[in-house]
Order: C-alpha cells, then structure tokens, then sequence
C-alpha cells in the first residue's frame, strides 16, 4: 500500500450511502477535483462580496487564509472557518475597490493557481486593488531549494525542508515517503491541488510581466514594510519570499 496519500484510503473506507456507490464508479482523486469546483461554483454564485466594497481604504489583506486567520487583517477564504471575514473565489477577481489596500499578503496559496490562465488575472486584480507604493508579498514552496536537496546524497536536506518525522512522515500530508522523488510530486502536486512549481526566477518573471517594477526576493520575516511579515514560522524551511511593489 502506498501511503504519501492516506486520506484517499480512508475515503473510500469511510464511504456510505450514495459516496460510496460515486467512488465505486468515479476514482476518489477524480471526485475529489469535481467536489472541490463544485463547491468553489456555489461560492461563487454566492457570495456577491458587496459587503467588502464597503470596508474602506489602506486595507490589509490576508487572501486564502484557512484557518490561520491574522488580527487587524481582512481574511478572505473560499471555506468558511472561525475568523474568515470574506467567503470568496478570488482566483480571478477579488472583491476590493481600486487602489484600497496597502498590503497584500498571501501563503502558499499561490502555487494553487493554474498558471496560464488563473495566475495572471490574479496578479492583475491585485495591482488594481493595491494602493500606489502597495505591497504583495507571496510566499510559496520553493522549487529550487527542493531541487537542490534532491540532488544532494542522503535524506538530511530533503527532511529539513518538510520537518519530516523520523519515519520519514509529512507533518502536513499526513502521508509518508519512501523515495525523494514521491516527496517531490507530494509537494509540487499535492494531490490535484498544486498546479505549479516556482523558483525566485520564474516568481519574478509573472509578477514583472504582471506590471510589478519593483520586485524583491525576501526572508522569513524580513519585508519593506514591517507589518506585511506575519509568516507562518513552521513553512519557513521550504519557502521562497517574494514581494512587489505597485509603483
């Protein structure tokens, strides 16, 4: 039994009713896909957002918080958890005036994006949105540091970057490896949730040919402006830090 994805297992093991009938004819990484637009085409027939039009200028925006909901900040998410301000489908539109916000802050949520055709429509509503001198600070796994430590003998590099256990276990997958390369495709696909791979390099590329001029490669923490840096301290190992400036 391979077991990078046990959560599929026990989909199908926990299965009752009509589910389970679905997953006999449909594979459970397939339904999982189809669950997961569905749900995001009810949000979006849903949640119109006029409320969020009305919140003001110099926002601080927080988009695809989860649970991780940040105080001060408008957290905005596509599933309802404590503290989300903004059930939305921000992947090509975000519900905020022109030039409204000062920051822009977003944690691997990033990678998520369909690169040709969600990405640049989202970096586009984000210069609207930004306020002259506004900052987007995106945060995603960094490709290249995986690359590096695939191609280094031994496991130790690989393991400090995801904070593996030491059987080798995911802290956020749940799963665990036996090859580097299963660590890899866990990461870079996450299943059918990530839909693109970064490094400093490319990230810069989409955000220049977005209209950002200025863009700065970060560090965990370290930003232009001190309060866009409320990372998560335990994604650090494996992140790239990047932020644009509208100017």
């Amino acid at each position: 039994m391979l077991d990078i994805y046990p959560f599929y297992g026990r989909q199908l093991a926990d299965a009752k009713g009509a589910r389970r009938w679905v997953l006999r004819l449909i594979p459970a990484h397939v339904f999982a896909i189809v669950r997961s637009e569905c749900h995001l085409v009810r949000v979006r027939l849903t949640s119109r957002a006029a409320a969020a039009k009305r919140l003001g200028r110099h926002l601080m925006l927080n988009i695809g918080s989860g649970a991780d909901r940040k105080a001060g900040w408008v957290n905005v998410d596509v599933f309802s958890a404590p503290g989300i301000d903004i059930i939305y489908d921000c992947r090509k539109r975000l519900p905020f005036a022109d030039g409204s916000a000062r920051c822009i802050f977003t944690e691997h949520f990033f990678e998520h994006l369909e690169y040709t055709e969600e990405v640049p429509s989202f970096l586009a509503e984000c210069r609207r949105v930004l306020e002259d001198r506004g900052v987007l600070r995106i945060i995603v796994p960094d490709a290249e540091r995986y690359v590096r430590a695939y191609c280094t003998p031994g496991w130790s590099d690989m393991a400090a970057l995801r904070t593996l256990g030491p059987d080798r276990s995911d802290p956020f997958l749940e799963g665990r490896y036996d090859t580097k390369m299963e660590l890899l495709n866990a990461v870079f696909r996450q299943g059918h949730q990530h839909k693109f791979a970064y490094d400093y390099e490319t990230l810069a590329h989409v955000l220049k040919a977005s209209g950002f001029r200025t863009v700065i490669r970060q560090e965990f923490g370290r930003s232009v402006s001190d309060e866009c840096a409320i990372d998560r301290p335990e994604r650090a190992p494996e992140s790239l830090y990047v932020e644009a400036v509208k100017d």
